[in-house]
């Protein structure tokens, strides 16, 4: 097994997940061993793709033989470091921020939301889905120890002056549904989610498929 996060594609490393929680399904209906044609089917990604993926990994299967469940689910479960539940921290309890919070990773109990802040007073001060929400003015008072990972659900025009504030706390991991770029600290790792683009890109495929 080699070292994902350092030589792997950001694009493969991006497909784990799916590959994981797709193992974990089949394991979970009893399913022991998959080929590549099958798992193309449950997760709609090129068979061709995921054999090269797997192959970033070392020998994870056999030609013709296929992949062992178990053995998926071990080998992405140490690459995911599902091992050690992490704690994060949501900025912004709007209609997005809400709704990440009422879900709050259900399908992996590992990942879990454990405070968030908001400036609007009528969200400070309240519980939603069990998660305690403050004014974001007292951020480093209220931030957990050791958690260092954030959920920015801010707009955009807000996100300059938000992720400075997290990055001075301790905060080095940021998943942001803000598009626009921002500056940021070398040592921090930002990904950012742009729902309009995914849902253009998703509708453009849709519709070259239909004009085809």
């Amino acid at each position: 097994m080699v070292d994902a996060k350092s030589k792997v594609s950001k694009a493969t490393i991006r497909r784990i997940p799916l590959y994981y929680r797709a193992a974990q399904q089949m394991q979970q209906q009893g399913i022991r061993r998959v080929r590549s044609d099958k798992l193309a089917e449950m997760i709609h990604i090129p068979s061709a793709t995921i054999r090269r993926d797997f192959s970033s990994f070392g020998e994870l299967g056999k030609s013709g033989y296929g992949y062992s469940v178990a053995t998926l689910v071990a080998e992405f479960g140490k690459l995911l470091e599902v091992q050690s539940s992490e704690d994060m921290v949501l900025i912004g309890v709007g209609g997005l921020g809400a709704a990440l919070v009422e879900n709050n990773f259900r399908r992996n109990p590992d990942l879990n939301i454990v405070i968030a802040f908001d400036q609007d007073p009528a969200k400070v001060d309240t519980i939603v889905a069990g998660v305690p929400v403050y004014d974001f003015a007292e951020f480093n008072e209220r931030l957990p120890h050791g958690v260092q990972t954030a959920i920015v659900a801010v707009p955009s025009a807000a996100q300059p002056q938000v992720i400075p504030i997290l990055e001075d706390a301790g905060i080095n991991a940021i998943l942001t549904f803000a598009p626009q770029p921002v500056a940021c600290k070398p040592t921090t790792t930002i990904r950012y989610i742009d729902l309009t683009s995914e849902l253009q890109s998703l509708l453009f495929v849709a519709h070259q498929k239909h004009k085809g």
